[in-house]
């Protein structure tokens, strides 16, 4: 399979044919669409749903809201911080210098007994937590069945 080029010949200059083949091209695309296709399935399996949680502008209410809760997960370098947002912060600190996840996993089960209704939780971190203690502490709280997690910093969770 080929595509020839005819350049006429008619006043007097030397006459360009040149023949293109297209097969390599097309193995090429044919290459690059499969693989398109084949890693497309690959990005939905490792995800996990979170959403950035922050104070937005609201129009003033005639009525307040109904006292909630506010359960949020504070890491820093000493560890978890456990947060309602009734002005309780409970510290989880270090094991052995590793997060302690077992402690954090503990309490946010209990808190998800207390209140079934409960499904969102913000993680909160510091500049200085690595992106693996951060996933790690979603990790935990989608076991505790909070299915909704918030992704913020220490500064816009307003504790």
């Amino acid at each position: 399979m080929g595509v020839s080029i005819q350049t006429g010949g008619k006043s007097g200059k030397k006459p360009l044919d040149a023949e293109l083949n297209l097969v390599p091209f097309i193995d090429l695309l044919c290459c690059t669409i499969s693989f398109l296709l084949i890693t497309a399935v690959w990005t939905q399996l490792a995800r996990i749903n979170v959403s950035q949680k922050g104070e937005a502008p609201s129009a003033p209410d005639t009525e307040p809201p109904p006292p909630s809760i506010k359960i949020t997960v504070v890491i820093d370098d000493t560890g978890y911080k456990l947060s309602t947002g009734q002005g309780d912060m409970v510290p989880i600190p270090k094991k052995d210098g590793v997060y302690d996840m077992g402690a954090l996993r503990e309490k946010l089960t209990d808190l998800k007994k207390s209140h079934p209704d409960k499904n969102d939780v913000h993680v909160a971190s510091e500049d200085t937590v690595k992106y693996e203690a951060i996933v790690q502490a979603m990790d935990v709280c989608l076991d505790a069945k909070f299915q909704d997690i918030g992704l913020t910093d220490v500064g816009a969770a307003a504790l």
